[in-house]
């Protein structure tokens, strides 16, 4: 994981930015890691943003980073996962019953396989046989 500099904000209200920066920093070290593109992380790209953000920090923003921070750290616990369970027709569409199971299985091959697989893969995406 690239390093984050999480500089402190050059504000009056310090305590209020540093318990914000607090939650991002515990949400990005929580964030899963994704193996498909392992030097693309979403927890970086968003480190960049927030640590962006926090370079002209006024505390009028407060309440925003907060409600920000909060919402990340949510989708890190898996608060929404049980409350808007994804069931029935959505996830089999009649056009291609298995599309999610073929993504997620695909999502997980991909990061093993070699060239030679990953050329096979590509040429065989280009070429459709009926």
């Amino acid at each position: 994981m690239a390093t984050r500099s999480l500089a402190r904000p050059s504000g009056a209200n310090l305590s209020g930015a540093s318990s914000q920066r607090r939650i991002y920093s515990d949400v990005f070290a929580k964030w899963p890691k994704q193996d498909l593109r392992p030097d693309y992380q979403l927890q970086d790209v968003l480190g960049k943003t927030v640590d962006a953000r926090f370079q002209s920090y006024k505390p009028a923003i407060e309440r925003e980073e907060i409600l920000k921070a909060r919402a990340l750290q949510f989708l890190v616990q898996d608060k929404f996962k049980d409350r808007y369970k994804l069931q029935g027709p959505m996830l089999h569409p009649k056009s291609q019953p298995t599309y999610f199971d073929d993504l997620v299985r695909e999502i997980e091959e991909a990061p093993n396989r070699s060239w030679f697989g990953r050329l096979g893969k590509r040429l065989s995406g280009m070429i459709r046989l009926q």
